[in-house]
């Protein structure tokens, strides 16, 4: 990407690296819910929420696909910007094994864990059948889907972002019509709607390696000698990523077990059907953040630190004007889109009521998100971690345990609007702090 282009076209630019991006992560969004719709209509309430309580586990992967992948792609950003295209090619499958074996590795793990956390959670009967049928395959899963969307930021960087469109857009239409087949025709329960994914990921997989076999690319594979400066570089880099994903597993662990506790599985499967909408919008603000974290970084690298300023600015004011569309309509249409998943007119009436206080959310969300993957690509990994630990940790988990205890299912909906308010004040103080540093130069 040349400079000047970025520089006298930055909404150009954003868009141009972002809408692909963002197309990707909405397709992957679909998938979720597709498998959603199948599993409530067909499978029913019970098998929704099993499928909640083990999206910690999805949250863990993600922290690993977004901390090696986005730490990779920001040292590989760089390269590119200062026009060192062999070593950006080793760095780009340094990250790829590096993610691999640590996939592998986590699944292995996690599935001696899995008696542990249904006891935790205090998941039996069909809870834990459900629970135990859909995860074990989704272990052979998830390290694909991770090597996918690793996949898919270097093809970003390598500047054909519209390759990740066009594989996202297969995979869910693949994903769609295994899941009539599989779950609606086959009746195959959640190992059906497993399966699909499975088949899904390990297509999209084979098709972007493909890919970076072709020899005419600015980045590919190449034999490598292991750098392990640059590695702890790469995790060092996206551990803010990682510290935000974790955090995710944590809380959703949770709210789980605070849902369990005080209001049970009607609780979790609101809770579960509103976290589609969130998770959507979340998925709209990291496209835009992967969009801003290419742009941000190959500006770094050139030395054009105002120009990446401004491309923070431009990317927050577009997520506000979006997240005001989603406060808007998911306030009043909240009841009519639960119905969507064939629940019960009690689960309707629970994530309509959560809507009402989550339109702060959509607004706020945002902000905090660009922020920290901004300061990512700016190579201040303490802001972007301190931003991380904040919304996903520290004050999520707080108000967790103190806000349900006191307002039941009311505190639930209380806890994210309040930890996006805190944070996002601490990330307004941040922006100014490297303003100033700035300026003072």
């Amino acid at each position: 990407m040349d400079m000047n282009q970025i520089r006298e076209n930055k909404l150009k630019s954003i868009l141009q690296f972002s809408i692909p991006s963002i197309i990707a992560m909405l397709l992957e969004t679909a998938i979720t819910i597709t498998d959603a719709y199948f599993t409530g209509n067909y499978v029913g309430e019970d098998a929704l929420a099993a499928i909640n309580l083990g999206l910690p586990i999805l949250y863990f992967y993600l922290g690993i696909g977004l901390c090696v992948g986005v730490g990779g792609t920001v040292i590989c950003g760089r390269l590119l910007g200062a026009k060192e295209k062999r070593k950006a090619s080793e760095i780009f499958s340094q990250t790829i094994v590096t993610a691999a074996v640590i996939c592998i590795a986590a699944s292995i793990v996690i599935l001696g864990l899995f008696t542990p956390i249904l006891k935790v959670l205090r998941a039996d009967g069909n809870l834990s059948v459900y629970f135990i049928g859909y995860y074990k395959i989704m272990l052979f899963t998830y390290p694909l889907m991770i090597i996918g969307t690793i996949f898919g930021m270097f093809i970003r960087i390598d500047g054909k972002p519209q390759a990740c469109m066009i594989v996202s857009i297969i995979s869910c239409i693949l994903n769609a019509f295994l899941d009539y087949v599989l779950v609606g025709r086959f009746a195959m329960g959640v190992q059906g709607s497993a399966i699909a994914s499975l088949i899904v990921q390990l297509i999209a997989v084979i098709v972007q390696f493909m890919y970076f076999t072709r020899p005419s690319l600015g980045i590919g594979f190449r034999r490598y000698r292991f750098d392990k400066a640059a590695n702890k570089e790469t995790l060092f880099n996206g551990s803010s990523e990682f510290i935000g994903e974790m955090a995710s597993a944590i809380s959703m662990f949770a709210f789980n077990y605070v849902l369990m506790k005080y209001v049970g599985t009607e609780g979790v499967a609101a809770f579960t059907i509103l976290g589609f909408a969130v998770y959507g919008y979340s998925m709209i603000a990291i496209g835009f953040g992967q969009g801003l974290t290419s742009l941000v970084s190959i500006c770094w690298g050139a030395k054009e630190r105002k120009t990446a300023m401004q491309l923070r600015m431009i990317t927050n004011r577009i997520l506000f004007g979006i997240g005001t569309l989603f406060a808007v309509f998911f306030f009043l249409s909240g009841r009519k889109y639960a119905g969507i998943f064939g629940c019960s007119s009690g689960v309707m009436e629970m994530v309509s009521t959560g809507f009402r206080f989550y339109a702060v959310t959509f607004l706020i969300m945002g902000y905090d998100v660009i922020n920290s993957m901004y300061f990512t690509s700016c190579g201040d990994a303490f802001s972007s971690a301190l931003i991380s630990s904040l919304r996903g940790i520290i004050l999520l988990l707080a108000f967790t345990f103190i806000f349900p205890a006191i307002w039941g299912m009311t505190g639930v909906w209380m806890v994210a609007p309040a930890t996006e308010i805190l944070t996002a004040l601490v990330s307004i103080w941040l922006i100014a702090k490297q303003k100033k540093s700035k300026e003072s130069r």
